[in-house]
């Protein structure tokens, strides 16, 4: 009997090799084809096996389908072949061939073994296997040469073999026992497991060590397992999440500095933004005077400071990714390579009466030289200029370096000269090697440079992984002057302004967006608008303290945090060891008789399948979420300084509550939130930058609405004459209807989404 029973299945195996010979292209074949495959379905075996009946019926209805679709005015060619392709795109497969249909016959005949690991090509939906004893290359060589993975010209091909359901139906063969499974479960089934990436791993493993009372590798192992289970499933749910309708809760709005240095900023002398990088360093023509390498790293970091000590804000262009500067008490704006123009502005009478009102009206900001009266903001200047041995006398101002007599209009041209630095530089260095016995040049004087221009264009900041810019936008730096967009899959060449046309594209914005959303989900994170500003903002819906951040980039970094990791550990401890009340209690679940989730309204066996609920249900960290924001109504002030709530009335005054100090203008509060000592936590000076320009926005919406946000959590509307009802918020109740009637005909339709913008 077992004698017959194999033969019968070599037999049938001999049948599907055939099969694989030839390329079907023509009616006659295509209808040869199925009636042999009519007589493998109709086989004694094959109807004696449920599973491989119903896989192979729905593979030949499949057929039947493409072959009698109506299809005018196109060539079509029906292709059924399991040839393979080229090498150009190989990593975009995930599946298997029909020419390995009689192994799975095989298999399920005698054995019910799990699925074996395949590749899809993307571009045409075919299935190729990973064999063990076949190189990868060579199993993928001749699918990518196939005129069905070519691009289409003047036709169209069909690949007849692999419908689109085969994917989804071939993992059936070995994975599934019964056949009473709708198409939606198994597509549930086949998802891919998705992998935690490796640095993740290795940083959850360290904190796993710190945190599981048992230390052992099997315990640290299990912990894993249990996540890597929790992260699967959650990745299985977002999978089939259409999140292409929240898109605008994760639209910047602000998405380019340069725009809003020419909306923002008064007209200066400044007009550089053009400029490329290189724009300093003009093609003189090269004297017979043998020049020098120098350092030029001690000049840059004395400018450096005396800038920092005039409060200007050192952060990166987001448009050539050089370094800039921001003057807050002037509201200046200037690139890192234009030292004439901001020495220029702190030397200037205007800077200098700026900086010692605001810093006089405000005792909480610390002075580098005691009073910060107009004199004291001079003396900065003047030990400045000593440095560069220009001193003033009777007969004016004097180079000691050049021997020469300047006046105020020719100060900040003769400091930056070439002449006057190399001097300089030479006798900085000629100081350092009497005092210095070992002869080492310091590292922060940074590299010999030829003249001061080639030394300003080298010094730029790189595009790295944790520029915001790269973090918000998914590009990946790929070579000097190129970078690949992984959510538009293009590769953009040039200098960086290239990349930021990119990314200021209504594509861009619009494929971005989801990845957005899809990268939150699955590190339990949310966005969300703020309660008395208009915008977004994101929170953690697992961490213990109420993280919320003002920008993607910074919450991508919270992901890796030490709070994120160490929460997600001890959620894994409380599953495998002891119970940590706190974390529950966070998310609602009850830890008496049973383990109960009360958001969710369900009840889990024990505390590992309560864990595996917090970590992998989207709806439970949604319903968490929603109520950390209903109990912290803050507005973008109180997200960008970690919870220090600043009361604002129509935008025009700002009393910060820890002081109680009032200020009446943008300029006085920006500088009391960026250097007040009582704020124990600051933002970036990128984040800084980019708060003041939000905060111009809001500041013009709140007066227009004269909202007055006079307690914590309640937000007076002066148009409607009454508070935000609840679930509402700032930017949901200026589009409700009761709103716009109030304003009547001065309405005016402000469209917040930021892709209406471009």
């Amino acid at each position: 009997m077992n004698d017959n029973m194999e033969k019968s299945i070599n037999e049938i195996t001999n049948d599907m090799s055939k099969l694989t010979v030839l390329s079907f292209r023509k009616v006659d074949e295509v209808k040869k084809l199925a009636k042999h495959f009519r007589n493998v379905i109709n086989h004694p075996i094959t109807q004696g096996n449920a599973v491989v009946l119903k896989y192979l019926k729905n593979l030949d209805e499949e057929h039947k389908n493409i072959f009698i679709m109506k299809r005018e005015g196109v060539e079509v060619e029906y292709i059924f072949t399991t040839e393979k392709k080229s090498s150009l795109q190989r990593q975009r497969f995930n599946s298997l061939p029909v020419s390995d249909v009689p192994e799975l016959l095989k298999a399920e005949f005698q054995t019910i073994d799990n699925a074996k690991q395949v590749h899809i090509c993307t571009d045409c939906n075919v299935e190729i296997e990973i064999l063990d004893d076949i190189p990868l290359m060579e199993s993928l060589q001749k699918h990518f040469n196939l005129e069905v993975h070519m691009p289409k010209l003047k036709r169209e091909s069909i690949d007849v073999a692999e419908p689109i359901l085969l994917p989804k139906m071939s993992r059936r063969l070995s994975a599934l026992e019964g056949d009473n499974h709708n198409i939606d479960q198994i597509i549930q089934m086949i998802k891919p497991m998705e992998k935690l990436e490796r640095s993740f791993s290795a940083i959850l493993e360290v904190s796993l060590v710190r945190t599981l009372p048992d230390k052992s590798e099997a315990s640290i192992n299990a912990a894993m397992k249990l996540y890597q289970e929790a992260y699967d499933k959650l990745c299985k749910d977002i999978y089939m999440i259409d999140f292409s309708t929240q898109t605008s809760s994760v639209a910047p709005i602000i998405m380019s500095i340069r725009d809003n240095v020419n909306q923002n900023f008064a007209v200066d002398a400044n007009k550089n933004f053009d400029n490329d990088d290189n724009d300093q360093a003009s093609d003189r023509q090269v004297k017979n005077v043998t020049k020098k390498f120098r350092y030029y790293g001690p000049i840059e970091n004395a400018i450096v400071k005396l800038l920092l000590n005039h409060k200007l804000l050192t952060l990166v262009d987001d448009r050539t990714g050089k370094l800039a500067f921001f003057c807050i008490a002037c509201e200046y704006y200037t690139l890192r390579f234009r030292y004439d123009s901001v020495l220029n502005h702190v030397f200037s009478d205007t800077h200098i009466h700026n900086l010692a009102c605001i810093m006089q009206a405000d005792k909480n900001i610390p002075f580098s030289i005691g009073n910060s009266t107009i004199e004291k903001v001079k003396d900065l200047n003047k030990d400045f200029l000593r440095n560069h041995h220009i001193t003033d006398d009777h007969n004016g101002l004097n180079c000691g370096l050049c021997k020469a007599s300047l006046d105020n209009d020719t100060l900040i041209i003769h400091i930056l000269d070439e002449n006057h630095l190399g001097k300089l530089s030479d006798k900085l260095y000629h100081k350092m090697k009497t005092n210095n016995t070992d002869g080492l040049v310091p590292e922060e004087w940074g590299p010999k440079s030829l003249d001061w221009t080639k030394f300003l264009a080298s010094v730029g900041k790189p595009l790295n992984s944790r520029d915001h810019v790269v973090i918000e936008n998914f590009i990946r730096p790929s070579g000097k002057i190129a970078n690949y967009c992984t959510c538009c899959d293009m590769t953009l060449k040039g200098p960086r302004q290239v990349l930021f046309n990119h990314i200021r594209q209504k594509k861009h914005l619009r494929n971005a967006a989801p990845h957005k959303l899809t990268t939150l989900y699955k590190n339990h994170c949310r966005p969300s608008e703020y309660y008395a500003s208009f915008g977004n903002h994101y929170i953690c819906a697992i961490c213990p303290e109420y993280v919320a951040l003002p920008s993607f980039a910074a919450i991508v970094e919270h992901f890796e945090s030490n709070l994120h990791v160490e929460t997600i550990a001890k959620l894994l401890c409380s599953a495998l060891f002891d119970l940590d009340e706190g974390l529950f209690i966070l998310n609602k679940i009850s830890t008496g008789e049973v383990f109960k989730c009360d958001f969710c309204d369900l009840v889990f066996k024990d505390s590992a399948d309560a864990v595996k609920h917090i970590l992998s249900s989207v709806e439970h960290q949604n319903l968490v979420a929603e109520s950390r924001i209903r109990s912290n109504k803050g507005d973008i002030i109180s997200v960008y300084m970690h919870g220090n709530y600043i009361l604002h009335s129509e935008g025009a005054s700002f009393t910060c509550e820890s002081c109680k100090s009032v200020y009446n203008s943008i300029r006085s509060l920006l500088m009391h939130l960026v250097y007040a000592e009582h704020f124990a936590k600051r933002p970036s000076s990128e984040n800084v930058f980019r708060f003041y320009l939000e905060l111009k926005h809001n500041i013009n919406m709140w007066a227009r609405n004269k909202y007055v946000y006079y307690e914590f959590g309640r937000l007076r509307c002066g148009v409607c004459e009454a508070d935000l009802e609840e679930g509402e918020n700032a930017k949901k109740h200026v589009m409700s209807s009761r709103h716009k009637e109030n304003m009547g005909a001065s309405y005016v339709n402000v469209n917040l989404d930021v892709s209406a913008m471009e």
